[in-house]
């Protein structure tokens, strides 16, 4: 287990020296995720690919899950303080002998904030599902969806709040995989 956390870690810190990317790591009393993304601009010259982002996650509960993913995320024009994203994820985890894998669609949306005097803040949803057909071994379904709030303490570092509920459907069993709220934080390059 610590080799794979360390693993995600390394993986994650050359992701986060690229362009465009962050790496965080959220707590709670039960569980850890470390998570990281970058954008795919680093790999062209050409500005199309300046949205195209992958990301990977770990999270440290009674079973382990580890997902990862590519998505587009823009901004609507003329509405640069929100943006929406969509994409594919691959998701691993296993739960007594049963094994899980899945490839939920991905849907999300953010919001910059401006609190009056308060550092600069994001609001964001996101929503991952996979129907039995993009479910393999003993999977049947994947929901997932997260409500997280971070604000700008200092310069290239966010704290940030958030809940998330992931359902790991088995054919045989329904497994409420993660129901909680965490606190962490970011380091991130724009």
């Amino acid at each position: 287990m610590k080799k794979l956390i360390l693993l995600l870690l390394i993986i994650n810190l050359n992701i986060f020296a690229m362009d465009k990317a962050s790496f965080g790591l959220n707590i709670n009393t039960d569980d850890l995720e470390v998570e990281g993304r970058t954008s795919l601009a680093f790999t062209t010259n050409d500005p199309v690919y300046r949205n195209f982002y992958v990301d990977a996650n770990f999270i440290n509960a009674d079973d382990t899950l580890f997902g990862f993913g590519l998505f587009v995320e823009n901004s609507p024009i003329n509405y640069q303080n929100i943006a929406f994203s969509i994409g594919l994820r691959a998701i691993f985890t296993d739960n007594g002998n049963d094994s899980f894998t899945a490839i939920p669609i991905m849907l999300g949306a953010k919001a910059r904030m401006y609190l009056g005097n308060l550092p600069k803040s994001n609001l964001g949803v996101k929503f991952a599902y996979a129907p039995s057909p993009l479910t393999f071994q003993d999977a049947d379904s994947y929901f997932e969806y997260r409500v997280e709030v971070d604000m700008s303490i200092i310069e290239n570092v966010n704290i940030y709040v958030g809940y998330r509920n992931i359902d790991t459907n088995y054919a045989n069993r329904d497994v409420n995989y993660n129901d909680s709220m965490y606190v962490g934080f970011k380091f991130v390059l724009d």
